[in-house]
């Protein structure tokens, strides 16, 4: 009588989970047809692999019309399963199986066993721990030879292993073991090498452990010998470099303005002009190989120069290193050095000269003053004022003609303040219009008169215009002249 309880109990169940299965079902069925329409399924994999140290879960699902119950077999600690019967759920449930961290060195397993009442269903899985990885690595020492060689490290690890290399020049004879225990040896095996000395990490994983080596490959060498400073002098300068190689090479620049040259084996000289621009500046000087057989081996090494100038009032560095010039008072461009005779010669970008535009260059020294006026609406001169030691006067000026249409064609302005060579108490200023001579003097010398008189040179403006002109002066080129 009690089995036939139970089954009616079971049926009640199967009416109230799956009611539109059982208006099939005959109510008139016996106890054996009422066992055999019971259903119990697990959607669960046959078998589980878990890691030793951080676990995942494992999650199935169990639909059932019977109660059903999960066993363990050996009782694990390690283990828990949640819910693990319908009696603390319902008869359709996700599982979830977690699994402690694996403290020892060895595989540990349970198998489960869903099974439901009144029924021969039943489902088994298989929960198989990894043990505790072990993992000890002797790398390979000493570097690799330039023509390709091979060298051992061990691998002592209880789990299943892999070995990989950060690049593709150094290969394995294997590449992975089944971690018996016991080391075991692996041949790391290096290319030959047609570039420069490289490096490699090789890593060897274990589980959840890792052991990582470097490696070193001899090869060729192409290198710049270390230098005292980076800092190229902003006048010019020539500058040799020590180069170390062990194979034929040549140099290259990636900035026009410099020139390297290769001087024997062992040295680079680097030519460094006058920075004429108004921004700092650098050079990369790049070793190359001469065959082409070497591919990339290269080396480089990179110098700065600063400005020569200082600025005041409209003054704009633009990105390209040249400087706008807008109108306003004492708008101007100043040498950082004072200066006696000097060539000096200025390219042009962009401008916009209106009716009143200014552009002067100009010299005071020892009270005296040297300028190339060129003032629309005024004065347009060269001229020298001011009195010498001895108290006499060396004005004089020299005037000529220039449009606003000349200046906005302007591409090259050139301002010479010369000794004269027969007599060396006077001195030339020339103005030169692009390229050619505009206006020129002889004049009484403020430097002869005295050889310690010398001054910043400055260009743009003098008076407080500001009737929108605007200049941009791409490059200055200032030459001092040998007295």
């Amino acid at each position: 009588m009690k089995s036939i309880f139970k089954i009616a109990a079971c049926l009640s169940v199967l009416l109230l989970a799956y009611s539109c299965k059982l208006e099939e079902i005959d109510t008139q069925m016996t106890d054996e047809e009422a066992i055999a329409n019971i259903r119990l399924e697990c959607d669960a994999l046959e078998a589980y692999t878990i890691q030793a140290e951080k676990p995942q879960a494992v999650s199935f699902s169990v639909t059932s019309t019977t109660p059903w119950s999960i066993t363990c077999s050996g009782n694990p600690d390690w283990l828990t399963v949640s819910p693990s019967s319908s009696a603390e759920s319902s008869l359709a449930e996700d599982i979830i199986v977690k699994v402690a961290v694996n403290p020892g060195f060895e595989d540990r397993s349970t198998v489960l066993t869903v099974q439901g009442e009144n029924t021969e269903i039943l489902y088994k899985v298989t929960i198989t721990q990894l043990r505790k990885g072990r993992l000890a690595v002797s790398p390979a020492t000493g570097n690799f030879s330039k023509n390709g060689e091979s060298k051992a490290f061990t691998v002592d690890a209880n789990v299943a292993w892999t070995v990989t290399s950060a690049d593709p020049w150094l290969t394995f004879s294997k590449d992975k073991g089944e971690g018996t225990g016991s080391p075991e040896t692996v041949q790391a095996i290096a290319a030959k090498n047609t570039s420069i000395v490289r490096q490699t990490r090789v890593t060897v994983t274990c589980g959840d452990l890792k052991e990582m080596f470097d490696v070193v490959q001899e090869g060729e060498f192409l290198e710049f010998l270390p230098v005292e400073t980076t800092e190229i002098n902003r006048v010019g300068e020539q500058i040799e470099l020590g180069v170390k190689a062990s194979l034929d090479w040549k140099v290259e620049v990636d900035n026009e303005a410099f020139t390297a040259t290769k001087s024997g084996s062992d040295k680079v000289i680097l030519s460094a002009p006058f920075n004429n621009q108004f921004a700092p500046r650098s050079v990369t000087i790049i070793l190359k190989p001469v065959a082409a057989e070497y591919g990339d081996v290269s080396n480089s090494i990179t110098l700065t120069q600063d400005i020569n100038f200082k600025f005041s009032g409209n003054c704009e560095v633009l990105e390209d290193g040249s400087v706008k010039i807008s109108s306003g008072s004492s708008t101007r461009v100043s040498t950082l050095d004072d200066l006696r005779f000097v060539s000096i010669v200025m390219t042009f970008g962009e401008k916009n000269f209106k009716d009143k535009a200014e552009l002067w260059c100009a010299v005071k020294a020892a009270g005296c003053n040297i300028y190339n006026q060129l003032t629309l609406g005024g004065n347009t001169r060269i001229r020298t004022d001011g009195s010498l030691p001895d108290g006499s006067s060396t004005y004089l000026n020299t005037t000529y003609s220039i449009t606003k249409d000349e200046l906005n064609a302007m591409t090259e302005y050139r301002f010479d303040v010369l000794p004269d060579e027969v007599n060396t108490a006077y001195h030339y200023i020339r103005f030169y219009y692009n390229g050619t001579l505009k206006a020129e003097q002889n004049y009484r010398s403020i430097f002869q008169a005295d050889p310690e008189a010398a001054g910043p040179y400055w260009f743009g403006y003098y008076d407080d215009a500001s009737d929108g002109t605007w200049y941009v002066i791409k490059t200055c080129d200032i030459t001092p002249i040998a007295e």
